[in-house]
């Protein structure tokens, strides 16, 4: 009698377990879940959770990409919502530390800022009087073949702006025509 009640109890939970049919994976609520779990933790990461996190999403995403057809149309919904979300996420994240380091770069310039009037005094020490060397360099810069080449491509680009082609194929500049030039008073 007891090896009957076995039998039919076995024979019961067989049938029970095939009516159920086999546990899915719902996926689209794990992603959700870990979404959840970024949002509540993220103010907390590191440069390397940010990066353990990344790969965790990636992960999971790869794994819902491979299954997709599988979901219904409520579940889609949900996994690009938390999609969504985490994107928002990283960008947020992005700005922080991008707002970070323009804070330093700006604290940096201030304090750099701050030795410009020194540098000045030191560059109008150096050229002052010499306005005609100074002049000389540019000229010769200018004069240089490759700055020539340069200045008559823009020229072209710009309809001639600013260059004239010579008849020897000459590239004569704005700069060229102008006259010798002034010394400059810089103790003002």
């Amino acid at each position: 009698m007891r090896a009957i009640q076995l039998s039919l109890l076995a024979v019961l939970s067989l049938a029970m377990i095939s009516c159920v049919g086999p546990v899915k994976e719902n996926l689209p609520q794990k992603i959700d879940d870990f979404v959840i779990k970024a949002q509540v933790n993220c103010k907390d990461y590191t440069q390397a959770d940010w990066e353990q996190s990344a790969k965790e999403y990636e992960a999971l995403m790869e794994e819902y990409n491979k299954k997709e057809s599988t979901f219904t149309a409520e579940e889609k919904q949900k996994v690009a919502n938390a999609a969504g979300r985490y994107h928002a996420l990283l960008v947020e994240n992005a700005i922080d530390q991008s707002s970070a380091e323009i804070k330093a770069l700006l604290k940096e310039l201030a304090d750099q800022s701050k030795l410009l009037p020194a540098f000045m005094d030191g560059f109008k020490d150096v050229l002052q009087g010499d306005s005609v060397k100074l002049e000389n360099i540019f000229s010769d810069i200018f004069a240089s073949d490759p700055v020539k080449e340069i200045i008559g491509s823009i020229g072209s680009l710009f309809g001639g702006l600013g260059s004239v082609l010579e008849d020897d194929g000459e590239i004569e500049t704005v700069v060229d025509t102008l006259g010798p030039a002034e010394p400059i008073d810089v103790a003002q």
